[in-house]
């Protein structure tokens, strides 16, 4: 039996609600009818507990006793990667259960409880490492490398970041926000991705050059 659920949306441009919709109602096959849709236009900086459109779908689902919230990814919440992992942990913590259309890595579709466990371990997980990045703040890699009297460039991460670099882009985080979060390059992520086609993404250049040939 398909579950009531409402959906959630960020959108930056014409067309985006549309588009959004098709991608939520073809993940929502079999599983979710969704009863409202949501949406907040060009503020994806804003923080989400001040922005219209969601405090309304909480609202809504309040009052009609509605636990799924569909978004269309775990990026797509909020453009701080922080942000988005905080309002995790709040839906959870007021018995919400979160899916994601996209690059959902969770699973346990069919069993909330389960689901909601293991969104806690995975936030748990990003918390503990990112608590750990903040506290301590390691040499510069070449420093550390010269210190050694090892020859050569130094690598950019440890295998602990690494890991945690591949989970969070697994979730749909940007190469963009990752560059930021771990305070390396695109190429640093590029060459991390390379055992991870999947997850390295297209070259905005590359799309933009098929479409300006597109429209020739």
């Amino acid at each position: 039996m398909k579950k009531d659920a409402v959906a959630y949306l960020v959108t930056r441009k014409r067309g985006d609600v549309e588009h959004q919709k098709e991608i939520l109602e073809e993940f929502c096959k079999y599983r979710f009818t969704i009863n409202q849709f949501f949406n907040d236009h060009r503020i994806s900086s804003t923080p989400l507990r001040k922005r219209d459109g969601y405090n309304q779908m909480l609202e809504y689902c309040q009052e009609n006793e509605i636990k799924f919230i569909l978004f269309l990814s775990l990026s797509a919440l909020s453009r701080n990667p922080d942000a988005s992992v905080e309002e995790l942990k709040l839906l959870i913590s007021e018995g919400y259960v979160p899916f994601f259309a996209r690059s959902d890595f969770i699973g346990y579709y069919d069993d909330p409880a389960l689901r909601a466990e293991a969104i806690g371990d995975f936030i748990t997980y990003i918390e503990t490492y990112m608590e750990g990045v903040k506290k301590v703040q390691p040499p510069h890699p070449r420093q550390e490398a010269l210190s050694r009297g090892t020859i050569g460039r130094p690598r950019a991460l440890n295998e602990g970041q690494i890991e945690a670099l591949i989970t969070v882009r697994r979730s749909g985080t940007s190469i963009s926000q990752i560059c930021r979060m771990f305070n390396v390059s695109r190429s640093t992520v590029s060459k991390i991705l390379t055992d991870h086609p999947e997850l390295k993404g297209e070259w905005k250049g590359k799309r933009q050059s098929a479409e300006s040939a597109e429209s020739e």
